[in-house]
């Protein structure tokens, strides 16, 4: 081989490496970029699920206050009942005993 081979195959072999590391380096730029973005993404999944949760929290406390409510109601409806139904036996037992005079 001649100097003049040996510098082309150095030629060829430098450039070779310079595509290498540009290749590495444009890989690495992608990875970091991927890595940025999968972190973003993770930031605003965490956002998103604690939101999620705030509103679960949110609707079930509403759902117990309303079924409290229900409850309530339905209770307060029995007594009222159970009030006429002892006024109206208490009206027949005057009745009747007025009318047994």
């Amino acid at each position: 081989m001649d100097d003049l081979q040996i510098e082309l195959l150095e030629s060829q072999i430098k450039r070779l490496t310079d595509s290498i590391e540009a290749r590495f380096q444009r890989i690495e730029t992608n990875l970091s970029h991927h890595a940025t973005l999968d972190a973003e993404k993770l930031i605003q999944v965490k956002s998103d699920l604690s939101a999620l949760k705030n509103t679960i929290s949110d609707h079930e406390s509403r759902i117990r206050i309303v079924d409290d409510s229900v409850i309530s109601n339905k209770i307060s409806t029995t007594l009222m009942q159970a009030g006429q139904t002892a006024l109206t036996l208490i009206a027949a037992a005057i009745a009747a005993w007025l009318g047994s005079r």
